[in-house]
């Protein structure tokens, strides 16, 4: 799941679906991922979002921290979560995407490439034409590189410094302690996150 611990407290309703779709690991999901949470119980409740939002709990129930698995599938989900947050943004979701990846098959920590993005959706600019958040993933033989930027939310001191960053950092240094690079920058307009690990 979603390693971003909150104090949010969640819904009954929506803490009955989670957990009647087996949602809870070690982590409630509102604990994980409570911008997403906070989303889902704004949004009117129609079949296609109660469904699209039951199977990402399905999708991801069997996941931890610690579990591997391919590149390929962890781009299927990073494409499923962008799509699920503009489903349930009430405002036009503006999001570019580039996937090079070599080899499908190479092996990642689970959701690792999540929090950067997390990071962008939450707390920078995603509803403008002119300025979508731009998500490139790539790969070599022994590398995978993921960057992030986004237009800058200029209400907030600083978008490097929240629990997304923190727990990249802590899984980055635990899985990757000496194979991996993470480079965060911030200027007027632009923040931008680039993860290199090598592999």
């Amino acid at each position: 799941m979603f390693w971003k611990k909150s104090n949010n407290k969640q819904s009954q309703e929506s803490k009955d679906l989670l957990l009647s779709n087996g949602a809870m690991q070690s982590y409630f999901i509102s604990e994980l991922d409570p911008a997403l949470l906070d989303l889902f119980e704004k949004k009117e409740k129609t079949v296609v979002t109660d469904e699209r939002f039951s199977n990402w709990c399905k999708l991801t129930e069997n996941l931890s921290k610690d579990s591997v698995h391919t590149l390929a599938e962890e781009k299927a989900l990073l494409e499923y979560y962008i799509s699920l947050w503009g489903l349930l943004q009430n405002e036009e979701l503006h999001v570019k995407v580039d996937f090079n990846i070599a080899d499908p098959s190479m092996k990642v920590h689970a959701l690792l490439c999540f929090p950067l993005v997390q990071n962008a959706l939450t707390n920078g600019y995603n509803t403008m034409p002119a300025h979508p958040i731009k998500i490139r993933l790539s790969s070599s033989s022994n590398q995978i590189k993921l960057e992030v930027s986004n237009h800058v939310n200029h209400y907030l001191k600083d978008q490097s410094e929240n629990d997304y960053i923190n727990n990249l950092q802590y899984r980055l240094k635990f899985h990757y302690p000496d194979k991996h690079s993470l480079f965060l920058n911030s200027n007027s307009m632009l923040f931008k996150g680039v993860n290199d690990i090598r592999c």
